[in-house]
This record gives structure tokens, C-alpha cells and sequence, in this order.
């Protein structure tokens, strides 16, 4: 018996196979849809990115680069998240555990794992072109490859260790860390240029300069599948479990539209197996034996501590982009409120779990204020060196603008602490019908949970981003911020 026939008589025995028509009718509605969005995503691409700015060349190039960095740090985060090679649970219990050879049953998701690639490396190479429109299709070509090269690396690790999912998350925090640093020497005007050669981050940037570089990289990419193919009997059936319960999750998402499925899922995964040191909790009693906990949080997550500061560099590369000042406002927004989630993770258990509270003898609320004190403390300390640092960009002196992150760090943490406890989608809302369509409106309010409150919090913060006028902003940021918290923790002590 081979894996082919196996297939063949698993088509045959499906209640409704299509024919040779259906397939292409299927292929035909992808390549169209897949063209469709690909315009609109290009087209707002290009309006947000048509702006102009006063950055140098050398600080753009270094945006590029740090993008690139970031990207791929992305691609391998994704990659550690989702196996990246997996397959169905079914087909991992009863086709795997036969005497088959795994190569042609892992064939299909590793041609998918590639195709994926593709698609990533064609939107670093869209990114690379705005910001640079020198030698497009050498750009794309790169670009296309190093997406390729990229997960075929992630592929191929998975392969040979034992603990895939640790490897492809330790080197994308190194290189999602690397990212930050390029950014803030790009920003200071440090040369960065010689990071373009050093992986495939730079390589499309560097090969709209040299087009040579473009033809060395495709050949790389085309050499990819055969050690792939080789590799895929090596796969070990721990390895296999652990992606087919990632992509399983992933799934779940997508079939229920229910982002929050993932968030749980990754944190459940990472907390499985892993050897706790013997650390205690402080000795505190009633609502601060909580704070306490958190605060052990934070402590087991330097990982998260690290990204978190990594983050504060996303507003610094935004000024380097032709963008308002709108967009760089909304860059520190977004990245504060998930920054913020390294401290946030057991007020998100507590909503999901009423266990503890129960344990402990404690109303939600109750239990609540107790979580309160250690994400104020965080997205404190990341809004003042975060807001900092755009006002090294934005000039106005350093001190109004550290004042003014020491003051809107409340207000984020009300923001993040109204992410993290909010319910699963609901799907029984009427859906809002639009000229582009019907779209679910549970999804949206669900989405637009946590950044609302942190908008309401934050406007005189973002504000002055906007305006670069930090000193008219202070007197307004405090009341909002604490007043924020306080409406946060009177909400949650309502029955």
C-alpha cells in the first residue's frame, strides 16, 4: 500500500468529490479573490505611504531594514505558532501510525508551507518598493525568494529538532530585538546599510541596487524543496502532534471567527511542559496576593519584557516613513496596547475562569483591583520611554514629553486591561450590510474592544503626537488616564 492509493481510495469514498470542472472553478475564485484583495491591500498601501517626509535616505533605508527585520521575525513566529508543516489530526492518527511513507503524505503541506512563503516574501518585496522604487523587479524577484528561504529554513529546523516551536520563537525575538536596534541607529543617524547583506531581511533592498543579487537568491529559493523532500521522512510524530494541534487551534479562528480562540491557545501552549523554577509567591493575603502573581508573571516572561521594548521603537520607524502624524499617533497606540499584554494574561484567565476568585473568597471585581497595579506599572515605564523617544523626533525638549508618558500610562493600561477581558465574539448581532458587503458586526465590536477605551484614555496623548505641542496636553492626560482606571474598576466591581 502507498500513500497515493490511499489517497485515491479516500477521494473515491468522499460523499461529494468534484470533478475535474469544480477544481478549476475553485483555483479560478482563489486567483481572482487572491488579485482582488491584493489590489485594495496595495492601493492602501500606496495612499497611506504617499506622503511626504523630511528623513534622510539613509534613515528611510533603515526603516526598510528594521521592517525586513521585523518581518521575518513575523514569518518565524508564525512558523514556531503553526508547526510550520502540519497536518489533520485524523490523518496524523491513522495515516501516520501505518507503515507509509511520510514523504508523500507531508508533500501537499509543504508545498502550502512554500506557497506561504511566496505570499509573504511578494509583501516585504510591495513595502521595500514604496519606500524604494529602484529596480522593481529585482526587488520582487528578491523579495519573493527570501519569503521562500525563510520558511524553508523554519521547515527544515522543525525537522531536525526535537523543539521546534522553541528554536523558531528564541530566533525571532532575536531578530524582532534586532529590528528595534536598527531602528533607533537608523533614527539617530547611524549607517545601517551593511545590514542588508547579512540575510534575507536586506536582500531586496539590495538587490534593486545589484541586480545579480536578485538571480543568486532565486537560485537559493529553487534549491529549497529538495532538502525539504528529504527531510520529511525525519519527521517525528511529537513534532507532528504539537503543529497539528497548533494548526488545529489556528483553524478554530478562522471557522469560528474568534480571534480571542488564538490568544488562549498560545498562551495554554506555552505554559505545557515547561519546568517552573522554584520561585514563590510573595507572602500577601486577599486582593495583593494577586498583584503578586502578576508580578511572578512578568518575572517568568523576560521574553515578552524584551518585546515589549522592542515596541517602543515602532513609533521612532514610523516618523522615517512618509506618513501623517496621524498614522505614527496610531503606531504608539497600537503598540503600547500589545505591549502591554505581557502583564495582562491573568486578568484575561480570570474573565475566562472564575475559579480563583471563588478560591480565594473574592467578588470578580475584587479580584480585579488587585490586577490593576502591575499593568499600570509596565505600560507606565513603556509610555514614558516610548514617548520619549518620539519626542527626540519631534523635538519640544525631552522633559514634557517623558511627563507626558508618565502620565498616559494609566490610560493605556485601562486600554490593554479592557482587551484582555473581553468575551468571545458574538455572532448573534445583526451583520451590517455595506457596498463591499456583509461584515460580521460581533467581529468588529469584538476588535474594536480595548482600543476604544485606550483612544477615549489617550486623546490628549495622541494629540500631542499629532500637534508636537506635549506641554498643552499635560494638565488634560492625568485626570483621563486615572479617571480611566477608575471607570475600569468600577465596571468590574457591578454585578
Amino acid at each position: 500500500m502507498t500513500s497515493s492509493s490511499v489517497r485515491r481510495w479516500i477521494r473515491k469514498r468522499q460523499r461529494a468529490h468534484g470533478d475535474a470542472s469544480d477544481r478549476f472553478e475553485t483555483v479560478y475564485t482563489l486567483v481572482l479573490l487572491a488579485a482582488m484583495v491584493g489590489y485594495m491591500i496595495w492601493a492602501q498601501v500606496r495612499s497611506v505611504l504617499s506622503g511626504q517626509t523630511a528623513a534622510p535616505a539613509g534613515v528611510r533605508e533603515g526603516v526598510v531594514l528594521a521592517a525586513g527585520l521585523a518581518w521575518c521575525a513575523a514569518l518565524l513566529a508564525a512558523a514556531a505558532a503553526l508547526g510550520p508543516v502540519s497536518t489533520s489530526a485524523p490523518a496524523l492518527q491513522w495515516l501516520f501510525t501505518a507503515p507509509l511513507d511520510r514523504r508523500p503524505l507531508l508533500a501537499p503541506a509543504a508545498a502550502q508551507v512554500l506557497g506561504l512563503g511566496l505570499l509573504a516574501g511578494l509583501a516585504q518585496g510591495l513595502l521595500t518598493l514604496t519606500l524604494s522604487t529602484t529596480g522593481a523587479g529585482a526587488v520582487l524577484i528578491a523579495a519573493v525568494a527570501c519569503g521562500v528561504l525563510v520558511v524553508g529554513a523554519a521547515a527544515l529546523v522543525q525537522s531536525a529538532s526535537r523543539r521546534p516551536a522553541r528554536r523558531l520563537s528564541a530566533a525571532a525575538t532575536v531578530l524582532a530585538i534586532a529590528a528595534a536596534a536598527v531602528g533607533v541607529l537608523a533614527a539617530t543617524g547611524t549607517p545601517v546599510g551593511a545590514v542588508a547583506a547579512t540575510g534575507p531581511w536586506g536582500w531586496p533592498l539590495l538587490a534593486g541596487r545589484h541586480a545579480w543579487v536578485a538571480v543568486l537568491v532565486a537560485a537559493a529559493a529553487f534549491g529549497v524543496p529538495f532538502p525539504l523532500w528529504y527531510r520529511l521522512r525525519s519527521y517525528t510524530l511529537a513534532n507532528l502532534t504539537d503543529a497539528a494541534q497548533s494548526s488545529g487551534a489556528a483553524t478554530a479562528v478562522f471557522v469560528t471567527l474568534d480571534p480571542g480562540l488564538a490568544s488562549r491557545a498560545a498562551e495554554e501552549r506555552r505554559w505545557r511542559g515547561r519546568r517552573l523554577g522554584p520561585d514563590r509567591l510573595p507572602r500577601l493575603r486577599g486582593r495583593l496576593a494577586v498583584t503578586g502573581q502578576d508580578a511572578l508573571l512578568v518575572a517568568r516572561s523576560p521574553v515578552r519584557l524584551l518585546l515589549a521594548g522592542a515596541l517602543t521603537t515602532v513609533p521612532v520607524l514610523a516618523t522615517g516613513l512618509p506618513v501623517s502624524r496621524w498614522v505614527i499617533a496610531a503606531a504608539w497606540l497600537l503598540a503600547g496596547v500589545v505591549a502591554a499584554a505581557a502583564g495582562t494574561a491573568n486578568a484575561r484567565r480570570d474573565r475566562d475562569d472564575p475559579t480563583l476568585a471563588r478560591l480565594l473568597g473574592l467578588t470578580d471585581g475584587q479580584l480585579f483591583t488587585g490586577r490593576v497595579a502591575v499593568p499600570v506599572v509596565l505600560c507606565t515605564v513603556w509610555s514614558t520611554i516610548a514617548m520619549t523617544a518620539v519626542g527626540a523626533q519631534s523635538g519640544g525638549g525631552l522633559g514634557p514629553w517623558a511627563l507626558l508618558g508618565v502620565c498616559a500610562g494609566p490610560g493605556l493600561a485601562a486600554g490593554a486591561l479592557r482587551s484582555a477581558r473581553r468575551r468571545q465574539v458574538r455572532h448573534d448581532i445583526a451583520p451590517l450590510v455595506s457596498p463591499a458587503g456583509t461584515m460580521p458586526t460581533g467581529l468588529l465590536m469584538w476588535l474594536a474592544g480595548g482600543v476604544d477605551v485606550a483612544v477615549l484614555a489617550l486623546w490628549p496623548a495622541l494629540l500631542a503626537i499629532v500637534t508636537r505641542h506635549p506641554q498643552a496636553a499635560l494638565a488634560n492626560q492625568l485626570p483621563f488616564s486615572v479617571g480611566a482606571v477608575a471607570a475600569m474598576i468600577i465596571a468590574a466591581r457591578r454585578p
